[in-house]
């Protein structure tokens, strides 16, 4: 798998660790924020299974193009509540039939929350597009937190 690397990636909101915790794990936030700019979510799609073995599910649509649509279809593989979540999505079309792990670490501070992403494995030719996408993404949930902190 020379082909394949790792996505690693930080972000710090100005918000507690149980509020950007939140956005992760409630449909009804995560349906707010998910996805990069241009991308919303299909709310009846979500569905998140609070729990090791639970599911994480979620069908995002291109907002100019709705039959533009990318699943995500995963299973938790960790849930320490506050402050890790892991899951694995595929193998499917759209993770290029590979298994991917999405970790997301969260750590507070001072009234701030440091999250920590990493994605793996990914091919290095998406590597870019994948850390826009996110980045992306952070910056509709910074701006969702934003709102209350």
């Amino acid at each position: 798998m020379d082909s394949m690397t790792e996505l690693v990636m930080s972000r710090q909101f100005s918000a507690p660790r149980t509020a950007v915790w939140a956005a992760f794990v409630e449909p009804e936030i995560i349906s707010q924020w998910w996805g990069p700019h241009g991308w919303a979510i299909e709310e009846d799609s979500i569905v998140f299974e609070p729990m090791v073995g639970g599911r994480h599910e979620l069908t995002m649509v291109q907002v100019d193009n709705p039959e533009a649509k990318v699943p995500l279809k995963a299973v938790i593989t960790a849930f320490d509540e506050y402050t890790c979540l892991v899951s694995d999505d595929g193998p499917h079309e759209m993770t290029l039939e590979l298994v991917i792990t999405t970790r997301v670490d969260f750590q507070e501070f001072a009234g701030k929350t440091s999250i920590t992403l990493t994605q793996s494995p990914l091919p290095y030719e998406v590597i870019e597009s994948s850390t826009k996408a996110w980045n992306s993404a952070f910056s509709k949930l910074e701006n969702l937190l934003s709102e209350f902190f």
